[in-house]
Protein backbone atom coordinates (compact mmCIF):
# COMPACT_ATOMS: atom_id res chain seq x y z
CA UNK A 1 0.00 0.00 0.00
CA UNK A 2 1.78 3.29 -1.16
CA UNK A 3 2.35 6.23 1.11
CA UNK A 4 3.52 9.17 1.76
CA UNK A 5 7.45 9.37 2.21
CA UNK A 6 8.51 11.36 5.04
CA UNK A 7 11.09 13.11 6.52
CA UNK A 8 12.70 14.27 9.59
CA UNK A 9 12.82 18.10 10.73
CA UNK A 10 15.94 19.55 10.01
CA UNK A 11 16.46 20.41 14.23
CA UNK A 12 16.16 16.41 14.42
CA UNK A 13 18.99 15.81 11.86
CA UNK A 14 21.18 18.22 13.59
CA UNK A 15 20.49 16.35 17.03
CA UNK A 16 21.11 13.17 15.89
CA UNK A 17 24.12 13.79 13.54
CA UNK A 18 25.59 15.58 17.66
CA UNK A 19 24.68 12.38 19.12
CA UNK A 20 26.48 9.46 16.85
CA UNK A 21 28.55 8.19 19.45
CA UNK A 22 25.96 8.59 22.02
CA UNK A 23 23.71 6.27 19.97
CA UNK A 24 25.86 3.81 18.44
CA UNK A 25 24.03 0.91 20.10
CA UNK A 26 20.85 2.09 18.25
CA UNK A 27 22.34 1.85 14.79
CA UNK A 28 24.30 -1.92 16.21
CA UNK A 29 21.40 -3.64 17.42
CA UNK A 30 18.61 -1.25 18.35
CA UNK A 31 16.56 1.13 16.89
CA UNK A 32 15.17 4.65 16.95
CA UNK A 33 11.24 3.76 17.47
CA UNK A 34 10.79 5.25 20.75
CA UNK A 35 12.25 9.01 19.65
CA UNK A 36 10.37 8.73 15.99
CA UNK A 37 7.19 8.79 18.20
CA UNK A 38 8.40 12.50 18.96
CA UNK A 39 7.45 15.58 17.37
CA UNK A 40 9.83 16.70 13.97
CA UNK A 41 10.26 12.61 12.99
CA UNK A 42 7.42 12.10 10.22
CA UNK A 43 7.35 15.11 7.95
CA UNK A 44 5.48 14.10 5.07
CA UNK A 45 6.47 15.14 1.86
CA UNK A 46 3.58 16.27 -0.94
CA UNK A 47 5.48 14.85 -3.48
CA UNK A 48 6.71 11.45 -3.19
CA UNK A 49 4.96 8.39 -1.92
CA UNK A 50 6.27 4.54 -1.69
CA UNK A 51 5.39 1.44 -0.63
CA UNK A 52 7.03 0.38 2.71
CA UNK A 53 6.75 -3.63 1.28
CA UNK A 54 10.09 -2.86 -0.62
CA UNK A 55 12.44 -2.56 2.50
CA UNK A 56 11.71 -6.29 2.92
CA UNK A 57 13.14 -7.17 -0.75
CA UNK A 58 16.77 -4.86 -0.51
CA UNK A 59 19.75 -7.50 -0.47
CA UNK A 60 22.73 -6.18 1.90
CA UNK A 61 25.17 -8.16 0.75
CA UNK A 62 27.16 -5.76 -1.10
CA UNK A 63 27.50 -7.73 -4.05
CA UNK A 64 27.18 -6.06 -7.85
CA UNK A 65 24.04 -7.75 -8.22
CA UNK A 66 22.61 -6.67 -5.18
CA UNK A 67 23.34 -3.27 -5.94
CA UNK A 68 21.39 -3.31 -9.55
CA UNK A 69 18.86 -4.56 -7.91
CA UNK A 70 18.67 -2.72 -4.85
CA UNK A 71 18.68 0.47 -7.27
CA UNK A 72 16.03 -0.63 -9.22
CA UNK A 73 13.91 -1.38 -6.67
CA UNK A 74 14.56 2.04 -4.85
CA UNK A 75 13.56 3.34 -8.16
CA UNK A 76 10.52 1.61 -8.74
CA UNK A 77 9.22 1.64 -5.39
CA UNK A 78 9.61 5.77 -4.77
CA UNK A 79 6.88 6.81 -6.79
CA UNK A 80 6.95 10.93 -7.32
CA UNK A 81 11.12 11.32 -6.77
CA UNK A 82 12.65 14.52 -8.25
CA UNK A 83 16.66 15.07 -8.51
CA UNK A 84 15.59 18.60 -6.49
CA UNK A 85 13.78 16.25 -3.25
CA UNK A 86 16.46 13.39 -3.95
CA UNK A 87 18.87 16.04 -2.56
CA UNK A 88 17.29 16.73 0.38
CA UNK A 89 18.87 14.86 3.52
CA UNK A 90 16.21 15.31 5.93
CA UNK A 91 14.41 12.27 3.50
CA UNK A 92 17.46 10.31 3.21
CA UNK A 93 18.03 10.46 6.86
CA UNK A 94 14.26 9.66 7.75
CA UNK A 95 14.57 6.37 6.18
CA UNK A 96 18.15 5.66 7.05
CA UNK A 97 16.97 6.13 10.86
CA UNK A 98 13.65 4.35 10.63
CA UNK A 99 11.95 2.74 7.88
CA UNK A 100 15.04 1.31 6.24
CA UNK A 101 17.74 0.88 9.94
CA UNK A 102 18.13 -3.07 9.07
CA UNK A 103 19.53 -2.57 5.42
CA UNK A 104 21.62 -0.17 6.01
CA UNK A 105 23.42 -1.54 9.08
CA UNK A 106 23.19 -4.84 7.59
CA UNK A 107 24.94 -3.03 4.60
CA UNK A 108 27.02 -0.46 6.25
CA UNK A 109 27.79 -1.54 9.91
CA UNK A 110 30.37 -3.90 11.28
CA UNK A 111 30.65 -3.92 14.59
CA UNK A 112 33.90 -2.00 14.61
CA UNK A 113 35.87 1.16 16.38
CA UNK A 114 35.00 2.75 12.18
CA UNK A 115 31.03 2.21 13.01
CA UNK A 116 30.53 5.93 14.32
CA UNK A 117 32.09 6.95 11.05
CA UNK A 118 30.42 4.78 8.53
CA UNK A 119 26.68 5.61 10.67
CA UNK A 120 28.43 9.69 9.70
CA UNK A 121 28.85 8.64 5.56
CA UNK A 122 26.12 6.41 5.40
CA UNK A 123 23.00 6.94 7.56
CA UNK A 124 23.15 11.10 6.90
CA UNK A 125 23.28 12.94 3.66
CA UNK A 126 24.92 16.07 3.75
CA UNK A 127 25.18 17.93 0.88
CA UNK A 128 25.34 17.05 -2.88
CA UNK A 129 28.20 14.34 -2.67
CA UNK A 130 26.47 13.18 0.56
CA UNK A 131 22.64 12.46 -0.83
CA UNK A 132 24.27 11.17 -4.25
CA UNK A 133 27.45 9.05 -3.32
CA UNK A 134 27.32 7.96 0.53
CA UNK A 135 23.70 7.60 1.90
CA UNK A 136 22.63 4.31 2.14
CA UNK A 137 19.41 4.86 0.44
CA UNK A 138 19.91 8.09 -1.67
CA UNK A 139 23.18 6.56 -3.87
CA UNK A 140 20.51 3.52 -4.74
CA UNK A 141 17.92 6.07 -6.06
CA UNK A 142 20.60 8.27 -7.86
CA UNK A 143 22.55 5.07 -9.55
CA UNK A 144 19.25 4.10 -11.13
CA UNK A 145 18.40 7.77 -12.06
CA UNK A 146 21.58 8.79 -14.18
CA UNK A 147 20.81 4.54 -15.52
CA UNK A 148 17.33 6.15 -16.62
CA UNK A 149 19.04 9.24 -18.39
CA UNK A 150 21.57 6.48 -20.45
CA UNK A 151 19.27 4.30 -21.09
CA UNK A 152 15.15 5.29 -20.66
CA UNK A 153 13.98 2.43 -21.92
CA UNK A 154 15.81 -0.35 -19.90
CA UNK A 155 17.48 0.93 -16.73
CA UNK A 156 18.57 -2.07 -15.83
CA UNK A 157 21.00 -2.36 -18.80
CA UNK A 158 21.68 1.20 -17.88
CA UNK A 159 22.37 0.00 -14.19
CA UNK A 160 24.49 -2.81 -15.23
CA UNK A 161 26.63 -0.55 -17.68
CA UNK A 162 27.17 1.67 -14.56
CA UNK A 163 27.93 -0.55 -11.99
CA UNK A 164 29.98 -3.04 -14.17
CA UNK A 165 32.88 -1.64 -11.83
CA UNK A 166 33.15 -0.07 -8.69
CA UNK A 167 35.54 2.69 -10.64
CA UNK A 168 32.70 3.57 -13.23
CA UNK A 169 30.24 5.00 -10.78
CA UNK A 170 33.28 6.90 -8.99
CA UNK A 171 34.87 8.58 -11.93
CA UNK A 172 31.83 9.12 -13.72
CA UNK A 173 28.79 10.42 -11.63
CA UNK A 174 30.99 11.56 -8.76
CA UNK A 175 33.02 13.80 -10.72
CA UNK A 176 32.17 17.16 -9.80
CA UNK A 177 32.83 18.43 -13.54
CA UNK A 178 30.08 15.62 -15.07
CA UNK A 179 28.19 14.17 -11.79
CA UNK A 180 25.20 16.70 -12.91
CA UNK A 181 25.91 17.38 -17.39
CA UNK A 182 23.33 14.36 -18.21
CA UNK A 183 23.54 14.86 -21.58
CA UNK A 184 27.49 14.21 -20.59
CA UNK A 185 26.70 11.12 -18.63
CA UNK A 186 24.16 10.21 -21.05
CA UNK A 187 27.56 9.81 -23.30
CA UNK A 188 29.87 8.31 -21.32
CA UNK A 189 27.60 5.53 -20.50
CA UNK A 190 26.39 4.98 -23.71
CA UNK A 191 30.48 4.35 -24.52
CA UNK A 192 30.42 1.91 -21.90
CA UNK A 193 28.41 -0.53 -23.79
CA UNK A 194 30.18 0.21 -27.43
CA UNK A 195 34.18 0.45 -26.12
CA UNK A 196 35.91 -2.00 -24.73
CA UNK A 197 38.98 -0.50 -24.30
CA UNK A 198 37.20 1.10 -21.31
CA UNK A 199 36.88 -1.76 -19.24
CA UNK A 200 40.74 -3.16 -19.94
CA UNK A 201 41.48 -2.45 -16.17
CA UNK A 202 40.09 0.30 -13.63
CA UNK A 203 42.41 2.72 -14.88
CA UNK A 204 41.22 2.81 -18.29
CA UNK A 205 37.99 4.99 -17.12
CA UNK A 206 40.62 7.04 -14.78
CA UNK A 207 42.44 8.39 -17.73
CA UNK A 208 39.42 8.75 -19.94
CA UNK A 209 37.70 10.76 -17.59
CA UNK A 210 40.64 12.99 -17.08
CA UNK A 211 40.80 13.57 -20.99
CA UNK A 212 36.80 14.47 -20.93
CA UNK A 213 37.08 16.90 -18.21
CA UNK A 214 39.90 18.97 -19.85
CA UNK A 215 38.39 18.89 -23.19
CA UNK A 216 34.78 19.50 -22.63
CA UNK A 217 35.23 22.66 -20.34
CA UNK A 218 32.54 25.84 -22.42
CA UNK A 219 30.76 23.12 -24.78
CA UNK A 220 27.49 23.49 -23.73
CA UNK A 221 26.15 20.04 -24.16
CA UNK A 222 22.44 20.49 -23.24
CA UNK A 223 22.68 22.16 -26.69
CA UNK A 224 23.96 19.01 -28.75
CA UNK A 225 22.34 16.11 -30.18
CA UNK A 226 22.99 12.42 -28.80
CA UNK A 227 25.29 12.18 -31.96
CA UNK A 228 27.60 15.44 -31.27
CA UNK A 229 28.29 14.00 -27.66
CA UNK A 230 29.33 10.59 -28.94
CA UNK A 231 31.52 12.51 -31.60
CA UNK A 232 33.29 14.76 -29.11
CA UNK A 233 33.64 11.53 -25.88
CA UNK A 234 35.30 9.63 -29.41
CA UNK A 235 37.62 12.24 -29.89
CA UNK A 236 38.61 12.74 -26.07
CA UNK A 237 39.07 8.64 -26.42
CA UNK A 238 41.29 9.04 -29.15
CA UNK A 239 43.38 11.59 -26.90
CA UNK A 240 43.36 9.15 -24.07
CA UNK A 241 44.74 5.95 -26.16
CA UNK A 242 47.68 8.27 -27.51
CA UNK A 243 48.60 8.96 -24.36
CA UNK A 244 48.49 5.62 -23.07
CA UNK A 245 49.96 3.31 -26.08
CA UNK A 246 51.00 0.25 -23.63
CA UNK A 247 47.26 0.02 -22.90
CA UNK A 248 46.12 0.63 -26.33
CA UNK A 249 48.56 -1.95 -27.64
CA UNK A 250 47.00 -4.45 -24.95
CA UNK A 251 43.67 -3.57 -26.50
CA UNK A 252 44.85 -4.10 -29.60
Amino acid sequence: MSEPLRLLAQPVVDQLAGQIEANIDRYRTGGFADLAQQNGWAIESRLASWDPAIVGQLDPSGTPDAEVCNSLIIWKGLAGMTPALAREERLWARLCHVECLAFARARWLNGSDKDSNLVRIHFFASGTTGCRDDNAIGRLWWNAHVASLACPDDVEEGLRRLLKRANYRMQIIERANTGFREPLVRGIVRMLAAEPWLDLDDQAIVDFMIDVNKRSGGIVFEALDDDAVDKHLARCLEFTKARKPRLQKEVA
